[in-house]
């Protein structure tokens, strides 16, 4: 079986051995970033566009080349017209917490005349790496929630056991613990302050499905495994209002394709979804 990550480099000769462009600019659309968003990449996780972004198998590059068009070209997707996007949104998870999450997008919409946001966390081929990753402690503490009203610990015993890409879990953890905080107006972020009441939400595992024949779409099927399983021993948890959901890039540019100006549209077939699983 071919490996995605040759494929993906195949035809960029400019990038080094390691598959790692010599800036971010070579990695996104017309290699030019608006100030705005290159704000927000730099207010994020620190350095970003000046180290993993430069990175052709990128998760922040490949958000960043399909969501950024709709600041300026809304986009609808299973009945909700997005026209805002926000990358890198900071949110407050624990009291105390001097990290806190980073979500990768936050998409801003409506539906029915009804505000609608949608948070994303977005994953390239990160789950092709099993290493342990544990949930700090702090978590489990409850001196430190700043939302009581959420049985944390059931979510936190949810972890799997078994073997698979924990890291993706313990950020689905810690961005409910951001999510929740953000609901009940607990913490300061970029993202302003909506009515509750007039907003709906979701928080949602954006993932790329490779197509089955490359070695990593048995890494993608392994992953949404574990995912779900961690969903539905969660899904009944006390005084929890969002449930996370799986979506794959696929599903999103099925539904979205020709919504994208011709350019652009070309652009994303050509760098991505061209290796992706059809819908």
């Amino acid at each position: 079986m071919k490996k995605l990550k040759e494929s993906l480099r195949e035809g960029n000769p400019s990038l080094n051995d390691k598959g790692y462009f010599d800036s971010y600019k070579d990695n996104i659309f017309r290699h030019e970033m608006d100030e705005e968003f290159q704000k927000m990449f730099d207010n994020g996780r620190g350095g970003e566009l000046h180290s993993k972004a430069e990175a052709i198998h990128s998760s922040s590059m490949l958000s960043y080349n399909i969501f950024h068009i709709i600041k300026k070209n809304p986009i609808t997707f299973r009945g909700v017209t997005y026209y805002d996007v926000l990358f890198e949104v900071k949110l407050q998870t624990i009291k105390g917490s001097p990290a806190p999450a980073n979500m990768d997008v936050v998409l801003i919409g409506k539906k029915n005349d009804k505000m609608h946001l949608m948070f994303i966390e977005s994953k390239f081929l990160e789950y092709v790496d099993n290493k342990k990753s544990e949930l700090s402690e702090s978590y489990s503490n409850k001196n430190k929630w700043l939302v009581t009203n959420v049985d944390w610990i059931k979510i936190i015993k949810a972890q799997p056991m078994t073997k698979g890409y924990h890291e993706g879990i313990k950020q689905a953890i810690t961005h409910l613990f951001g999510i929740h905080s953000y609901l009940l107006k607990n913490n300061v972020s970029e993202l302003k302050l909506v009515d509750k009441e007039k907003t709906s939400f979701e928080f949602v595992n954006m993932i790329y499905e490779p197509d089955d024949s490359y070695e990593e779409f048995e890494s993608y099927e392994k992953y949404k495994t574990l995912y779900n399983e961690f969903v539905k021993k969660i899904k009944d948890t006390k005084g929890l209002q969002i449930i996370p959901q799986w979506v794959s890039y696929s599903e999103w540019w099925k539904d979205t394709n020709n919504q994208y100006p011709k350019e652009l549209r070309s652009y994303i077939y050509t760098r991505y979804m061209q290796y992706a699983k059809k819908l």
